[in-house]
């Protein structure tokens, strides 16, 4: 790595932001803390912004070009824009990436396209492009791969050249909240996608149903079939066309009582990944999850779908290490545990 900034060798004693007035004599006290505040400033190759830090005779300080503070602020700038869009970022590394998304967040559009697969021009007026989990996610890692790079380039680093972008590796129901998986570079989304089953250890959902099912724990098996007009799914014990296996594991965890209905806690582990499958098979048992009307739920007390994508532990495809994320209960889901 190459050397670039302003070096100086400290040689008394002396707060941080006093020796750096002193040795930038030049300019004014606002442009220094401006310095320091925006993390320009390297103490023995760390990072500092304290403006009281103590310094010691012999102790190195570097002042990096101001480009770099920028791309770094860039990079904040857009881990704050997926903060305030509701989504929290729970694991990152140069390959994966998984968030926490809120309910009523589609994760990808799923609206009429703007073109025909032919790339001509659709029958309907272009409509602004939703936003998604995916388009959110799209922005960040574009402008934080792009910053970072412009500040490895000006260190005189290494660059990395593969395409960064996002990829979906699955994906949860819109009315859904928790979390999501997603790769940074496609061969890291074909390596999770190609062997899921191997590299996928746990997925759990916490869900709330409405009364309390017979069996405390159970395996529900069936075959879901999609309606083309209604885009419902339905179940089925045999298979039929277009249908696809489903497998879901669901374990009872308390029953509660708000107002005069019960409701029961559960938690649910897939064996598929089944377009509404947990919602699918909560109805099938005789108990859909709180507020799901589209399949058969008939109260809403929290004003939201009571399923939560809680739990998801995977085996990285490129260390081997294991993964383990998990996403706390959103405060809407309080109404009942209060209760």
């Amino acid at each position: 790595m190459k050397s670039i900034g302003q070096k100086f060798t400290v040689t008394r004693e002396s707060p941080l932001l006093k020796y750096l007035l002193e040795i930038l004599s030049g300019q004014s006290r606002t442009s220094v803390k401006n310095i320091l505040s925006k993390g320009q400033v390297l103490v023995n190759d760390v990072p500092e912004t304290a403006f009281d830090k103590p310094l010691f005779p012999g102790d190195r300080i570097v002042i990096l070009p101001k480009a770099i503070s920028m791309a770094r602020e860039s990079r904040e700038e857009a881990f704050s824009s997926v903060e305030a869009a509701g989504v929290h970022i729970v694991f990152e590394d140069d390959h994966i990436l998984v968030v926490d998304k809120p309910s009523g967040l589609a994760t990808i559009s799923t609206g009429p396209r703007e073109q025909d697969s032919k790339g001509g021009k659709s029958a309907k007026a272009p409509r602004k492009p939703e936003r998604t989990l995916y388009s959110i996610l799209y922005d960040y890692v574009r402008t934080t791969v792009k910053a970072q790079r412009k500040e490895e380039k000006m260190m005189g680093m290494e660059l990395d050249r593969t395409t960064k972008k996002v990829w979906i590796v699955h994906r949860i129901d819109k009315a859904t909240s928790g979390l999501v998986l997603f790769a940074k570079d496609e061969r890291t989304k074909d390596l999770l996608q190609s062997k899921w089953k191997e590299s996928v250890n746990e997925r759990i959902y916490t869900a709330f149903l409405e009364g309390v099912p017979r069996e405390p724990e159970g395996k529900i098996e069936s075959w879901l079939t999609e309606n083309p007009k209604s885009l419902k799914m339905s179940s089925s014990p045999v298979e039929r066309k277009d249908s696809l296996f489903a497998v879901t594991h669901y374990r009872t965890l308390k029953t509660v009582k708000l107002e005069k209905y019960l409701f029961t806690k559960t938690e649910f582990s897939l064996e598929t990944g089944r377009k509404n499958q947990i919602r699918v098979h909560a109805l099938s048992i005789g108990h859909p999850v709180t507020g799901d009307y589209k399949y058969g739920a008939e109260f809403d007390p929290i004003g939201r779908l009571a399923l939560h994508a809680s739990t998801i532990v995977f085996r990285h495809p490129h260390t081997g290490e294991t993964i383990r994320c998990e996403s706390p209960l959103p405060k809407e889901f309080d109404k009942f545990e209060k209760k």
